[in-house]
């Protein structure tokens, strides 16, 4: 029997009550690298039998997973690959954009766009689901001996330091003023703002804090124009705050190193993002896509156009929401 509409799943809501039901665990799903060994290659989950990183929202989903291994397949990839998934093991759900077909022949007299297409031609993406399995959860894999990625010759502050000034267009960064008692973004002189480093509590502390601001100038016009709202608890500050938290985790991640922020009231915030999911269905998919964004601005890398099937086709949405940053602070 063929669905109706109404019954048809939601998308937005799947993911959202995933990271609720993370959220409601005490599971941070955007802070899951630091509570996981370091593998080779990084922290971040991706395909078994393809090897490339999942992305955007589809981080948060697996991070979120209580496995140690970053590798993830489908039930037909562990078949394929001459094993199975174990009976009774529950799949995990990831998100992409799926392009729907055209269900009829277009006019030869419908208009023609720039690029020479006709303009009712182009059909329209859908977010959409399947589900995936840890290889923890299969038999008969043969899995590779997966070693600690090797420590590089050089600090995590000269990594950090690495990320940042490799990007040719950031905006000024002012750690000098010794009185300055708060981190900020501002888009009018496009410039982040930070206390001196010796008032934060460690190394790791200081570079979250960095990359959460930095995140937040990737919105400004001349670079991805995202909508920013100064006006603290407003919906437009709301989301973009969790647009920053997002591309901080990431950077974090690529980083190497460790963010657990020891000053957060972690009941208080927990109950923060639950009430603002439960809002708004739609938000943790916006806010990752742009956070995506972001990152890839920041570190010059794009993968926009990867292959639908696999899980990490591009999402067109805006998104981000709230707290102050001043939690990052020494007392």
């Amino acid at each position: 029997m063929k669905k109706t509409t109404a019954e048809r799943p939601n998308v937005y809501q799947i993911v959202t009550d995933r990271v609720i039901a993370s959220l409601k665990d005490g599971i941070i799903p955007w802070e899951k690298p630091w509570k996981a060994p370091t593998f080779d290659g990084g922290n971040f989950p991706r395909n078994f039998t393809t090897g490339k990183p999942y992305r955007g929202v589809n981080v948060f989903l697996l991070w979120g997973a209580r496995f140690s291994s970053p590798f993830w397949l489908t039930f037909k990839q562990a078949l394929e690959l001459g094993g199975s998934v174990r009976k009774g093991e529950k799949g995990s759900q990831i998100v992409f954009y799926k392009q729907l077909q055209n269900r009829k022949d277009k006019s030869d007299d419908a208009p023609v766009t720039k690029k020479g297409s006709k303009e009712d031609d182009r059909a329209p993406f859908i977010l959409t689901y399947y589900t995936v399995f840890n290889v923890e959860q299969c038999d008969g894999l043969t899995i590779p001996t997966v070693e600690p990625a090797p420590v590089l010759p050089i600090d995590t502050d000269e990594t950090c330091e690495a990320i940042v000034s490799a990007w040719a267009g950031r905006p000024t960064i002012r750690t000098e003023v010794a009185s300055e008692g708060r981190a900020y973004y501002r888009p009018t002189t496009d410039s982040v703002h930070l206390p001196a480093r010796f008032r934060f509590i460690n190394t790791a502390h200081y570079y979250a804090t960095l990359f959460h601001e930095l995140v937040h100038s990737t919105g400004h016009e001349s670079r991805l124009a995202r909508s920013i709202s100064n006006q603290f608890g407003d919906e437009l500050y709301s989301k973009e705050e969790l647009v920053a938290e997002t591309g901080a985790a990431f950077l974090c991640a690529i980083a190497g190193i460790a963010t657990k922020h020891t000053e957060r009231n972690t009941t208080a915030y927990i109950q923060n993002w639950i009430s603002k999911l439960e809002q708004d269905n739609r938000l943790i998919v916006q806010a990752a896509a742009n956070a995506q964004r972001a990152v890839d601005l920041i570190t010059g890398h794009s993968f926009e156009g990867q292959n639908a099937e696999e899980g990490e086709g591009s999402a067109e949405d805006t998104g981000a929401p709230s707290f102050q940053h001043f939690e990052l602070l020494a007392a």
